[in-house]
């Protein structure tokens, strides 16, 4: 199976109505204004589709942030931009990031339900999708609205997963949720910026929980590894696709993860400005168990 994992997009739109400025969404336009409209390239999202569209996977998987500021233009310019992705709502699994959920109007509205709501299996999380008979991925959601950018998973979405697991175990299991809960070491400064204040709580449920792909996003830089405090985990992130400006240490990309019996293959499609480079991230035989086992 093949999968793709995108996320932080960030499809963005000037605002200037002061209506709607009333609110986070003007430190967001501030920020566009300052240089990150600059640094989100969104010409390169038609090669970004079609670089995708040529791989020809099984499943697409978007963990988040596909606007900037949750405007309607910025959710309505996702839609058609990506609609070479979009024609087959069971091959794409999308959850949201928090600049999905920028403002409380946003939040309330459930903006980010009514545009991409068609893409998970129901539109309260968390949720259980089966891609195959042995594989499904669990939906979380943190996000909120507020001035800052942490999130925090309800206690209660925690417990309903918990739930779910145990009725329903799954032998490749993939998580998918916008916050990471373990990152590489030169990013943990920049998360704690931004964390999921309650992650010690998901933390030490994900310990007890059998071998799992963990797709976050939220950092826009690429990694697969495998984190000390989660044996049981490989660790995912895509980076930001259309973010120019790290082409050094974090080209724009996404990745392609390969799911074959036990193995797990992780390779980043990486720009460098002027084609696209596959660079092998993570290749293990023996991750998922042959079945699942009872005692």
């Amino acid at each position: 199976m093949r999968i793709i994992h995108v996320s932080d997009i960030h499809f963005w739109r000037y605002e200037f109505n002061p209506l709607r400025l009333l609110s986070k969404r003007l430190i967001g336009m501030a920020a566009l204004l300052w240089g990150r409209a600059r640094r989100f390239r969104l010409e390169g999202v038609p090669r970004l589709v079609e670089r995708v569209r040529r791989l020809d996977p099984d499943h697409i998987l978007i963990t988040g942030d596909l606007t900037t500021t949750a405007l309607p233009e910025e959710f309505r310019a996702a839609r058609a931009a990506l609609a070479g992705w979009l024609d087959d709502p069971d091959r794409v699994t999308i959850v949201p990031g928090n600049h999905d959920r920028y403002t409380l109007w946003a939040h309330r509205s459930r903006r980010f339900e009514r545009y991409f709501g068609a893409f998970a299996p129901r539109s309260v999380f968390p949720w259980l999708r089966w891609l195959d008979p042995t594989t499904a991925i669990l939906g979380l959601d943190p996000t909120r609205a507020g001035v800052s950018a942490r999130g925090k998973l309800p206690r209660s979405q925690l417990i309903e997963a918990i739930q779910m697991l145990a009725v329903e175990p799954v032998r490749r299991l993939v998580i998918a949720c916008h916050y990471p809960v373990a990152v590489p070491h030169r990013f943990e400064h920049e998360l704690a910026r931004k964390p999921l204040i309650n992650a010690g709580e998901l933390a030490r449920w994900l310990r007890t929980v059998g071998p799992h792909l963990y797709c976050c996003g939220h950092i826009h830089a690429a990694w697969a590894f495998r984190p000390r405090e989660f044996p049981n985990q490989l660790a995912l992130n895509p980076g930001a696709p259309l973010l120019w400006g790290h082409a050094g240490h974090d080209p724009p990309g996404f990745l392609e993860v390969l799911l074959e019996e036990t193995a797990v293959t992780v390779r980043h499609h990486a720009w460098t400005g002027e084609s696209w480079e596959v660079r092998p991230l993570h290749h293990d035989q023996a991750f998922f168990p042959m079945s699942l086992g009872h005692d």
